[in-house]
């Protein structure tokens, strides 16, 4: 027997093995069959005034019987019409349960018969859409600026208020002023940005506007050192107690342009006699007076010996 006659007798073979394949598969397409499926569905309800808080379901599962075209077709789900939920009330729903589910089910799905619904319960978190107008600031602790540099002017937003809308249960958790957080690190020249607010951004909640401007002026400081006299206040006249070493340095933050212009007068630092400690002869040494540009008047050491004559 030669090659062609070889090749010829399979192609008759796998030609009547589809054919009966085919036979057999669309025969049994033909006949009832029972199916587990998951088939899609579709909440209704006024989206203009309500929001899904938490992902709606998407499917139920059920046990089926029908025919095997019907059921073949929606295994692969090729695009039918989901399942649709109508909420009458939902922001005062939180879950329909089977007897619920299944009448909405059987009506739907007239060309099967529901034999079981596996799904027990849906679980549905809509809430009523509201909106609120706000005051707006900025959250200072958010401010992340470069070591050497400060603020220097107020903190102005454009504009100061904005209304929110958004679920119930999220801005009842609002108050009348809201604090923006500023997404920017290791700031070091003036800040003018349009910033969003900050807002969740699940729930449909929306902002107007949806930025603000910030700005605020910012310049370099250095950190000084002075040497003080200190001023003691409230001593016995006799000189019977006095501070043992009185002079401190006065250390304080200043505008790197302004570094030149304060010098050790500007500042007084006394000891109060009525404040000595007793236990270790010791007293706070206090600034009672710096210039108003200088910030983060510190002084070292922050308390001194007191010595008591004989």
């Amino acid at each position: 027997m030669g090659i062609p006659n070889i090749l010829g007798n399979w192609k008759v073979v796998l030609l009547s093995f589809l054919g009966a394949t085919t036979f057999w598969f669309f025969s049994a397409l033909g006949k009832d069959y029972n199916s587990r499926i998951k088939y899609p569905i579709e909440f209704i309800y006024n989206k203009d005034s309500l929001v899904a808080i938490k992902p709606l379901p998407e499917y139920v599962d059920i046990d089926v019987s029908g025919g095997g075209w019907d059921l073949f077709r929606e295994s692969f789900w090729f695009g039918g019409d989901p399942i649709v939920i109508e909420l009458d009330n939902p922001a005062a729903i939180r879950y329909l349960t089977r007897p619920t589910i299944l009448p909405i089910i059987t009506e739907q799905l007239n060309e099967y018969r529901i034999n079981f619904l596996f799904t027990d319960t849906l679980f549905v978190n809509i809430d009523r859409k509201i909106s609120k107008k706000v005051k707006l600031r900025v959250d200072s602790s958010s401010i992340s600026m470069d070591a050497d540099h400060r603020i220097t002017s107020p903190i102005t937003l454009t504009p100061d208020t904005a209304t929110i809308v958004g679920p119930t249960s999220f801005l009842d958790t609002i108050r009348r002023d809201y604090a923006i957080k500023l997404d920017a690190e290791n700031i070091d020249k003036t800040f003018d940005r349009f910033v969003k607010l900050g807002l969740p951004e699940d729930f449909g909640i929306q902002s107007n506007p949806p930025t603000v401007n910030v700005k605020f002026e910012v310049d370099q400081f250095d950190r000084l050192d002075l040497m003080a006299k200190v001023e003691m206040q409230n001593f016995p006249r006799d000189s019977s107690v006095y501070v043992t070493n009185p002079e401190v340095t006065v250390r304080f933050v200043v505008q790197r342009e302004l570094r030149e212009e304060y010098f050790a007068d500007d500042f007084k630092v006394v000891v109060d006699y009525n404040l000595i400690n007793k236990a270790d002869s010791t007293a706070p040494a206090i600034v009672v007076f710096h210039p108003e540009n200088v910030i983060e008047v510190e002084t070292i050491p922050d308390s001194l010996s007191i010595t008591y004559e004989k």
